[in-house]
């Protein structure tokens, strides 16, 4: 009965690791935490299917645990990108988890193949003795990491963020407790340390579907560098070439050129590329050139869309006429500066036209 339970939550975890497998890859751009945690769950559902089925699968078990030899290299990238805003692994990282996941990789390799016959059952016990303390080594870093991971920047968190790393830290701590540090296969008895390594099991995939869900929803924010220099302060110069770029757009409606660029205007002024681009951005107080310019090419376009006269020009039209090159780049600075989609803008104009026809009609 109690290894039929232990089975059970295995197998429950396995079917909650597919889920979210299947939800990371219905996503659009993967983001470093959704990668590592779906390779995490793809690793995790195998450690359980193998313990589940591994009887009946005899030595073809040896090569589907293979993947399993992941879970703890992969579940520590998983913490760095819970706990670590922006890039939260790199080449150093992804080495550790390869050099924890090669040893399992040779190790099931030489069993499945039989290196023994060929090599010796003497020198094969030795290979395989040394890749498991070396595997034992760089996992046991790697949950050590962990911890250190969770507990990043603590003492500038909010109380929900608070909440959800100790959540993370107490049942991390205490399922590491029970399936490493305990003797649990030398001093229980088989079916005890089943159950208690299926409840951790559970526990982990719960615990980090929750943790996983908070942080989708909740993103850290990448901290600007505080050293910055403040820019400069515009010149009377850079003022008096703002003027002129503005004078130049409003006369001349230039943005209206797909290909406008800063060479371009400054071509037009007759002044260096760098001064036209301090120019908007000190002198104007603009961003960049690309936002400048669509601040423009946005007013023109709503005015397109409020235009009776244009109502049945598609939206891609309006777009093209106002210098975007394609629908993409439009919509995205349309919504940007308005918060509101192109479409909905000339609905919102024609609802407004209704309205005062009617109330000029009663």
């Amino acid at each position: 009965m109690t290894m039929m339970i232990a089975n059970t939550l295995k197998l429950m975890v396995a079917s909650a690791a597919i889920v979210w497998i299947l939800v990371m890859l219905r996503r659009g751009a993967k983001s470093p935490l959704e990668l590592s945690w779906a390779v995490f769950c793809a690793a995790m559902g195998t450690v359980m299917i193998e313990e589940v089925f591994g009887g009946a699968m005899g030595r073809y078990a040896l090569l589907v645990g293979i993947a399993g030899g992941a879970t703890c290299s992969v579940f520590w990238l998983v913490t760095r990108s819970l706990f670590r805003p922006g890039h939260a692994f790199g080449p150093l990282q992804l080495a550790l988890v390869a050099g924890i996941f090669l040893p399992s990789l040779i190790s099931r390799s030489m069993r499945f193949f039989e290196s023994g016959q060929w090599i010796g059952p003497t020198y094969q016990e030795a290979i395989l003795a040394g890749l498991g303390n070396f595997q034992l080594l760089l996992s046991s870093t790697a949950l050590m990491l962990c911890f250190a991971e969770a507990t990043r920047g603590y003492a500038g968190l909010s109380q929900p963020e608070r909440h959800m790393r100790w959540m993370f830290i107490g049942t991390f701590g205490v399922c590491v407790m029970a399936c490493t540090v305990l003797p649990m296969n030398t001093t229980f008895s088989p079916e005890f340390a089943a159950i208690t390594q299926a409840i951790c099991a559970t526990s982990i995939m719960a615990t980090m579907s929750i943790a996983v869900r908070y942080r989708l929803a909740h993103p850290l924010a990448i901290n600007a560098p505080t050293n910055k220099p403040a820019p400069a302060p515009a010149t009377p110069d850079e003022i008096a070439l703002g003027q002129r770029i503005e004078a130049l757009l409003a006369n001349e409606a230039i943005y209206l050129e797909a290909d406008l660029k800063v060479s371009g205007l400054a071509k037009r002024l007759m002044e260096p590329d760098y001064k036209v681009s301090r120019a908007i951005s000190a002198g104007l107080g603009q961003p960049n050139f690309n936002r400048f310019i669509n601040r423009y090419r946005v007013q023109h376009a709503q005015n397109l869309l409020a235009d009776p006269s244009e109502c049945d020009q598609p939206i891609l039209e309006i777009a093209l006429a106002s210098g975007f090159a394609s629908l993409g780049p439009f919509n995205r600075a349309f919504k940007d500066r308005t918060g509101q989609t192109p479409r909905a803008y000339r609905h919102s104009c024609q609802s407004a036209r209704d309205g005062e026809f009617l109330a000029s009609a009663e």
